[in-house]
């Protein structure tokens, strides 16, 4: 039987070579070939793949050091194993907190008050979380309200909440302007 091989060139990248509908690989100008092991995902794929908008996926996903490696970094963006990034996704959605997890985090952030009453202000317990929290706090509420909600609390931190280490480590983890100075309290 005689098998067809289409060749197409894809501009700045390199070429591709399918079987039928079936690609087989693509031999990127830059002198490696691609084997797709299963289906492949650009940005747009994967963000849906996982559940979230495109714009997110890639500043709160796709640059987490946990999150599957590139297959490929195109002219066009990077691309990743569909396989690896499903598995990722269920691995991160099973993850999600429950609610006595975040009650005793809650509690140990803010112990003079009634955990129902610190979570009811999320953004000022994500705050909290940030300035007094452990290693595994911060997952949970990561976990939980994901890196918007973490920036959005950082930049509406109360006075005296964050130390100047701690204001600036939080600034440069989560890509806000580092020049922002830290909160001061007004004087009486």
């Amino acid at each position: 039987m005689l098998t067809i091989l289409h060749l197409r060139r894809l501009p700045g990248t390199g070429w591709e070579l399918r079987q039928g509908d079936e690609l087989v690989e693509v031999r990127l100008d830059a002198g490696h070939v691609l084997r797709p092991e299963g289906e492949m995902l650009g940005v747009r794929e994967a963000a849906a793949a996982c559940g979230i908008r495109p714009p997110n996926f890639v500043r709160d996903w796709a640059s987490r050091p946990d999150f599957p490696a590139p297959a490929a970094t195109l002219s066009s963006g990077r691309v990743w194993h569909g396989a690896e990034v499903r598995a990722y996704a269920a691995r991160r959605r099973a993850a999600a907190p429950t609610p006595a997890a975040l009650a005793q985090v809650a509690r140990h952030v803010a112990w003079w008050d009634d955990p129902e009453r610190v979570l009811a202000r999320p953004r000022l317990f994500i705050a909290r979380v940030l300035a007094r929290g452990t290693a595994q706090d911060i997952e949970v509420v990561e976990a939980r309200y994901g890196r918007a909600a973490m920036r959005a609390a950082v930049e509406a931190a109360p006075a005296g909440l964050f130390d100047a280490r701690g204001w600036h480590c939080w600034r440069l983890v989560l890509d806000l302007p580092l020049d922002t100075p830290l909160p001061a309290r007004r004087p009486a």
